[in-house]
């Protein structure tokens, strides 16, 4: 490339870039700009001492900074600045601004350089989950009309009131609402969470802890859920029998907490209990549990000590000739399963066949 032509390209930038910054230091920039700002409704408050965008049209500065790396979350900061009342709503979960938590980019939702009379919100834009509160449910009112903002927030911040969703609710709903919140009182959004999943139809009981299986096929959940009043509450609902049962539990605790190991979920009567050892091996009829076993939660523990005459101290000595001590000595029914005196002495230690046995 000859030397007078690049300089004749310098030249030319350069003058480009002078010229640019004069239009932007004599214009406020206006020159650049898009498209004009919105005019602002009838009765506004002034923030920031302006009451519509229109009148900084000739200083793009007070909202635009340099196009440099974050500069929208910049950008963001000068809207705060004006609006101070926006700003407040950050500080408060309850405003729809306050549940999408860190704002940095306000042009995500809001847009301007549309004319005096663009719309300067895009809330169709909003992804409504962020807010908390799912629209999968909410698509269409009862009437078949589609959702709009003002059909459950205010129009003034979108505020939502918890007790929006019982008056509307109640408009067709009448006597579920008030059976419902009767049961679970009107936190609606402490269990709900716009999905729907509670409903007659969509909730699976088969994927939680505890499914709903014979008898409780039919049962409703306050039946269960009786303290519940919020998701998490239900999420740790007790799963085993004794968390429902325990007022229902003849045994007052005997057998332990896991019912099933005994019952069916059909019904409480004809219990499965087979007792391995014969309980009338002592030709004295059926004995009391507590006889044997002394331990009321753990019926899988036991003593043969009793009703025997026989002590500790006679056992020990009896056992020793055979190398039974221990644990292995307080395990009866493992070399006498049936109770029998001479049983011992046919299996031997561990339950193994003597050689006496084997001679024979």
């Amino acid at each position: 490339m000859p030397a007078s032509v690049g300089r004749l390209s310098l030249i030319a930038v350069a003058l480009a870039l002078g010229g640019s910054g004069l239009a932007w230091s004599v214009t406020g920039a206006s020159m650049f700009s898009p498209g004009a700002l919105h005019a602002g409704d009838s009765v506004v408050t002034p923030l920031g001492g302006i009451r519509a965008h229109r009148e900084l049209e000739k200083e793009c500065g007070a909202c635009h900074g340099p196009p440099r790396r974050g500069h929208r979350r910049a950008m963001a900061r000068r809207c705060l600045e004006c609006h101070s009342d926006t700003r407040a709503e950050l500080r408060d979960t309850t405003t729809m601004h306050g549940r999408l938590g860190d704002v940095s980019d306000c042009g995500a939702c809001h847009t301007e350089h549309r004319g005096p009379a663009g719309e300067l919100t895009r809330i169709e834009d909003i992804a409504h989950d962020r807010l908390g509160f799912s629209l999968a449910a909410h698509e269409r009112t009862d009437a078949g009309d589609a959702f709009v903002c003002r059909d459950c927030h205010r129009a003034d911040s979108y505020r939502f009131e918890r007790e929006r969703c019982g008056d509307c609710h109640r408009e067709y709903q009448l006597e579920f609402v008030t059976r419902h919140t009767r049961d679970w009182g009107d936190a609606c959004m402490d269990c709900h969470d716009g999905k729907d999943r509670f409903s007659r139809g969509v909730f699976d009981h088969a994927t939680a802890k505890f499914r709903l299986d014979g008898a409780h096929a039919d049962a409703s959940c306050i039946t269960c859920h009786t303290d519940t009043r919020t998701l998490v509450g239900f999420r740790d609902a007790p799963v085993e029998c004794i968390g429902c049962h325990r007022d229902d539990d003849e045994h007052r605790g005997e057998f332990g907490a896991d019912c099933g190991e005994c019952h069916g979920v059909d019904t409480w009567e004809g219990a499965r209990f087979e007792h391995e050892f014969p309980l009338d091996h002592g030709e004295e009829g059926t004995i009391a549990c507590r006889t044997c076993h002394e331990d009321r939660e753990n019926y899988k523990s036991y003593t043969c000590y009793g009703c025997h005459e026989h002590s500790p101290s006679r056992i020990r000595a009896e056992h020793a000739e055979e190398g039974i001590t221990g644990a292995e000595l307080a395990d009866c029914a493992r070399c006498h399963p049936t109770g029998e005196e001479d049983e011992g002495e046919r299996r031997g230690r561990g339950g193994r066949r003597t050689e006496r046995e084997r001679e024979h």
